[in-house]
């Protein structure tokens, strides 16, 4: 029978190592009948029983093994037992029962794994130590203990354990990922770049390590490599969704049609996905394609009609289209599936100013502002409402925390000027935050300002050096890639009237404060060579700067029927032909002096409110404004004159859009 009984034995262990567990089982049930006290089979029954998923079979067998003969090995496979069956404070019992037989460098990872089951870090970190002591090259207690680590927040020493199985075995894709992830974390992002680039040699199939990578890369403003990477994604996964948004993302404001390129194949792949029809619509509204993308908007409500954000931004096309009640209607519908969000509370605002309704776009711009100090971008156009009624108290501190929106922040940081710093005897940055009109327009104020200051120094736009170097030669004023000299506080150009104490009373040198001193190099050019009237003309401005301000040129035709006139396009990007009485001036035009120059040599200028019309201001010339129903603040209210201005006459909408009614205005005028 002993012979029998050893072959029956061999014969099992030989089923079950070869994993046919049916046939070991029988055996092993047949040798327990004979012997149910043989402590190898009740082992190798329990092991059986964890194989095929029979945990609690597993432990009884394991335990009633382990009480029969106290065998680290026996010991630890009843711990494994007890921590597959969910219950690791056992496991942990039984483990330590274990090492106290006999220590061994597996049953000490395994109790390194048990405790981080208990988020007992500190102990699975003990454990872990335990192993790589016993056994100093022991791969994955030293790649769990890097887990540990990071799982308890010691990224540092994460690292460190990572790179040390980095030596250990450099072929580990996932090593490198975790390691990626590491550097990722503590915001070392050429390390990450680098560990996922080894992961994607060691497996170039793995679309996933590519698509990483280029959001690494991407936050590493390597935009063409992480381009790139993405498209590598795309050639492995050809329906990689996240892929071709990101790809979009990349060229988003600089290259929007790109940008649509991508998320129409990103359409393609999910026609549904709530974000990526979110981010089509935007990318048609960026490229002014409103009815585009207010159809996308439309299905996107038919699957979800209480997304808030869909309605806002179908609001936003809308105003771009200068249909401010229409508007309103999308705004009050995300404000009623959303009523606490501000961001929707201040379009609603802007909708009311432009369509007119400036006390109730008051009122809830008051509201934003004293239930939420963060909301920055209402205060600042609550000042500008403030400024528009001319109250200059209540209006220049809340218009002056442009400044702290902007990139001046973290550039200049405390030295930005504030109502408390005196400014007498200091050296003064003044700096040009803002468009080149707004620039030309508060230059007016450099010389109060160099009154007052030890040093005055301007910064601003490259454009503009030339021409008020001209106006104030006796004045420091450097372009902006030009590291200032010595300065002990900046102010922003905008806020001088604010820090001079210079109310809308007190606007100086509104007959004209800037001179040109190239206008001879134009007075012979060709098309100035006739002895009809010059007048200019500005009618197109930047789509996303002058939604409400351009004029369509269609409109403007009519002035052209004056034969008697000659008239002259300042248009910088555009050329009209076809008009024997239109001539085209933006192939002399590089820099404002140039546009100086050629200000001098008209009779009168016709524009929108655009940069153009402050230098003809600046510079005494005649000039017709051309203002929308709702104009930008430092028009205030004015109808026909403005107090910036002695040579300027203003033509306002009297109705919404309506710029004919304008334009006949102008042309009796002529």
């Amino acid at each position: 029978m002993n012979s029998n009984y050893k072959e029956q034995s061999d014969k099992a262990y030989k089923y079950h190592s070869e994993n046919n567990f049916a046939e070991a089982e029988k055996i092993y049930n047949e040798l327990l009948k004979i012997n149910p006290e043989d402590v190898n089979i009740l082992n190798l029954y329990g092991l059986l029983c964890l194989a095929t998923g029979r945990v609690k079979q597993a432990i009884d067998s394991l335990t009633k093994a382990f009480s029969l003969k106290k065998n680290s090995y026996i010991s630890s496979n009843l711990a494994k037992a007890y921590y597959m069956n969910n219950e690791p404070e056992k496991a942990v019992k039984i483990y330590k029962e274990s090492l106290a037989l006999k220590e061994n460098d597996d049953v000490y990872y395994s109790l390194g794994i048990a405790y981080k089951a208990l988020n007992r870090y500190d102990n699975a970190i003990e454990a872990y130590k335990n192993a790589i002591r016993l056994k100093p090259d022991k791969y994955n207690a030293l790649y769990n203990l890097s887990a540990v680590y990071k799982s308890k927040g010691d990224i540092n020493n994460a690292i460190l354990c990572a790179e040390k199985c980095l030596k250990l075995n450099n072929k580990d894709e996932g090593l490198y990922t975790l390691l990626s992830g590491y550097y990722e974390e503590i915001n070392d992002t050429q390390n990450a770049i680098i560990m996922l680039q080894y992961a994607s040699m060691l497996n170039p199939n793995n679309y996933v390590y590519h698509y990483n990578l280029g959001v690494l890369l991407a936050k590493a403003e390597d935009k063409v490599s992480a381009i790139n990477s993405y498209i590598k994604s795309i050639e492995l996964n050809k329906n990689h969704l996240e892929s071709y948004v990101n790809i979009a993302g990349l060229y988003k404001g600089t290259d929007n049609e790109k940008a649509l390129e991508y998320l129409k194949k990103a359409y393609s792949i999910n026609p549904d996905e709530e974000n990526l029809l979110l981010s089509l619509a935007q990318t048609y509204k960026d490229l002014y394609k409103n009815s585009e993308s207010i159809e996308i908007l439309k299905k996107l409500l038919n699957n979800n009609p209480n997304c808030a954000e869909a309605y806002s931004l179908w609001a936003i096309n809308l105003m771009d289209k200068e249909e401010y009640n229409e508007a309103l209607n999308m705004y009050n519908k995300a404000i009623s599936i959303n009523p606490m969000n501000n961001n929707y509370r201040h379009g609603k605002a802007i909708a009311l100013k432009y369509s007119g309704n400036t006390e109730e776009c008051k009122q809830i711009l008051e509201e934003i502002v004293n239930s939420d100090k963060t909301a920055t971008q209402s205060a600042i156009t609550l000042g500008m409402m403030y400024l528009t009624e001319r109250n200059f108290e209540k209006g220049m501190p809340l218009y002056c925390m442009r400044s702290y929106e902007s990139k001046l922040k973290s550039v200049f940081n405390d030295k930005i000027w504030d109502k408390s710093i005196n400014i007498e005897n200091k050296d003064i940055l003044v700096y040009t935050d803002c468009g080149l009109g707004d620039t030309i327009m508060y230059s007016r104020y450099l010389p109060i300002i160099k009154e007052k200051a030890k040093n005055l120094t301007l910064q601003t736009d490259k454009d503009l050096v030339s021409v008020l170097k001209s106006s104030y030669p006796n004045m420091n004023i450097i372009k902006k890639s030009i590291q200032p000299p010595h300065y002990d506080v900046v102010i922003p150009i905008m806020d001088l009237p604010y820090a001079l104490n210079l109310d809308f009373n007190n606007i100086p040198y509104s007959d004209g404060y800037l001179n040109s001193n190239n206008e001879d190099k134009f007075d012979k050019i060709p098309e100035f060579q006739n002895n009809n009237k010059k007048v200019g003309l500005f009618w197109q401005g930047n789509k996303r700067i002058f939604k409400n301000r351009s004029i369509p040129f269609e409109i403007i035709l009519k002035l052209l029927e004056h034969k008697d006139i000659s008239f002259y396009s300042f248009q910088k990007d555009e050329e009209i032909s076809g008009y024997d009485n239109l001539f085209n001036l933006n192939k002399y035009i590089n820099d404002y002096s140039d546009t100086a120059g050629l200000l001098k040599n008209i009779d009168l200028l016709i524009t929108i409110d655009s940069s153009i019309v402050h230098m003809a201001g600046a510079l005494g010339i005649k000039t017709y404004l051309l203002l929308p129903y709702t104009a930008e603040w430092r028009w205030f209210d004015d109808k026909e004159v403005t107090p910036w201005y002695k040579s300027i006459k203003i033509f306002r909408q009297k109705n919404i859009s309506d710029w004919i009614e304008v334009i006949d205005r102008v042309d009796k005028t002529l």
